[in-house]
């Protein structure tokens, strides 16, 4: 074995170890002056891999083993005024890319909230460490194969708010929150700023009417987002609106509604700026029906149909003449639970930078158990443009998605299909995104579990049309033993197998197998 390997392994074994030393496993702290019940549980995972493409490209293929080792640590805190999340892995990689060196990454995910004066004054923290595909053209879908197109991103968000009540007369919402994002680039086309650092402050304002007002109901919102980037055009996103509804009857409202709107970013455009008004009513007949129009520079109809408990809807149409997402939009929400399944279907349209794009994806948390895997459907491989300029940026998208799971006997099932238009403001362009997306698992006996997991995605735009197909199949097996501390162990044989094909120049085509074997424990 390589030397420098063997003791580089060592040094991992002894930072586990020592974690292990002092952390009783799976205990709780109980801290009598502050109340605080902590849970600290520490995992490790371990996964030799081979792919027979380890650089991701169709000319001069690469095929190798790659070592991950992964520890990493739990942390819970509870108390009646506080909670702590905090989820830090540390994976030790050899050979990733194929160049036969070693590589480390940081992944967390850590969120608190904190009470100074309960129930009205609050402190919300966050913080997250991930690796992302920050190039569609180069894609990266993990640490293991093509590393080279990957970018650690790190964002921390803290946000104190008060919610005071001010008798029956009203309640109030005062935030602020700043946000800072960075982005250590590393591509094979040394862009040095695919994308900017960006410091976000954000601030909220409300009072809404308390109980004192029986037939009246009234609020008054200020909400803005300024986002200061290292490098690009800074964006700002303010709203200032009023509500006011009067109920004649139970069944029966009017409302009115206005505001201004002041938002500033780049784009080939023009930005709706100013002052809206919409005038309308509701007709609820029952708790279940619902029909709410608006007239005025913003228009709206709004049709809630929930007939019962099972099923939950709603449909709305808008005209905007000022503000974000001006011209006709549809939103579209439908869940219907049935006794082993669920049918869930989607639309939207908003508005966002690429940064708030990319927080809104880290959110989702990675296992403790096997290898960090970031392709979520429809985002990884899109959040970018094409060409090798720089993409800070706002997006107009519009997604549909309709999501169905069925569970039956020891079987799981699920399944996704969505299509996704996005629209960059300043360089014009536009992506288009269809996928499809399944899964299925089979417990075929106690602790042992059989999956299958197939993707589709295609990717057009103007410059370039990538479509890409994922098959991944494999065995869990689970078991519980008990050396002197209760643990949870967990044995993974995974074959994966990826097709790639585009029209640009600047993408490879490429075929990807990889087979996993993966051993992970839970103290």
């Amino acid at each position: 074995m390589d030397t420098h390997k063997f003791f580089r392994m060592q040094e991992i074994a002894k930072f586990f170890y020592s974690i292990l030393s002092i952390t009783p496993l799976s205990f709780t702290l109980s801290n009598n002056a502050l109340a605080v019940d902590w849970y600290i549980r520490p995992y490790l995972s371990m996964s030799e891999i081979f792919s027979d493409n380890l650089k991701l490209t169709d000319v001069n293929k690469e095929a190798g083993f790659v070592t991950d080792i992964s520890p990493g640590i739990s942390i819970n805190g509870i108390s009646p005024w506080s909670n702590s999340n905090i989820n830090y892995r540390l994976q030790e990689l050899y050979n990733a890319g194929g160049n036969d060196s070693f590589s480390t990454k940081h992944q967390l995910q850590m969120d608190s909230l904190f009470q100074p004066v309960r129930n009205t004054f609050f402190i919300k923290t966050s913080s997250a460490i991930t690796q992302q595909n920050l190039n569609s053209s180069l894609i990266s879908t993990d640490n293991i194969s093509g590393g080279g197109n990957r970018s650690d991103v790190k964002n921390f968000t803290i946000a104190p708010y008060l919610t005071p009540h001010f008798g029956q007369y009203a309640t109030g919402l005062f935030k602020i929150e700043y946000s800072k994002t960075t982005f250590d680039n590393n591509n094979t086309l040394n862009i040095p700023n695919i994308v900017s650092d960006t410091e976000s402050f954000s601030k909220q304002f409300g009072l809404s009417s308390g109980s004192k007002f029986s037939h009246l109901r009234w609020n008054l919102n200020y909400s803005s987002n300024d986002q200061y980037r290292a490098s690009g055009n800074d964006v700002l996103f303010e709203k200032y609106n009023a509500n006011l509804r009067y109920f004649l009857s139970r069944k029966f409202n009017l409302f009115a509604l206005g505001g201004y709107e002041n938002n500033q970013f780049q784009s080939l455009s023009d930005i709706s700026n100013g002052a809206f008004y919409t005038i309308g009513g509701q007709w609820s007949p029952s708790l279940w029906y619902s029909v709410e129009a608006g007239y005025g520079n913003n228009k709206h109809i709004t049709l809630r149909f929930n007939p019962t408990d099972n099923l939950t809807s709603s449909v709305t149409y808008q005209h905007r003449e000022i503000g974000l997402n001006t011209g006709s939009s549809w939103d579209i929400f439908l869940n219907y639970r049935m006794q082993n399944a669920n049918l869930m279907l989607k639309y939207f349209q908003d508005t966002l930078s690429i940064q708030q794009l990319v927080i809104n994806q880290i959110s989702s948390s990675f296992s403790e158990s096997g290898s960090v895997d970031n392709d979520t459907t429809g985002d990884v491989f899109t959040i970018f443009n094409n060409s090798a300029v720089l993409v800070d940026d706002v997006v107009v998208r519009k997604r549909a998605d309709i999501s169905w799971l069925y569970q039956s006997g020891k079987s799981s099932y699920s399944a996704t299909l969505y299509n996704e238009r996005r629209q960059y403001e300043s360089l014009g362009q536009q992506d288009d995104v269809y996928g499809v997306s399944g899964f299925w698992r089979w417990q075929f006996l106690p602790r042992i579990n059989l999956y299958f997991r197939p993707n589709w995605q295609i990717v057009d735009n103007t410059l370039t049309s990538n479509n890409r197909y994922d098959l991944s199949f494999g065995l869990n097996r689970s078991f519980p033993i008990n050396l002197g501390r209760p643990l949870l162990m967990n044995t993974k044989i995974e074959f994966r197998h990826i097709n790639q094909n585009s029209s640009s120049t600047l993408t490879n085509d490429y075929i990807e197998n990889r087979a996993t074997a993966n051993f992970a424990v839970r103290f």
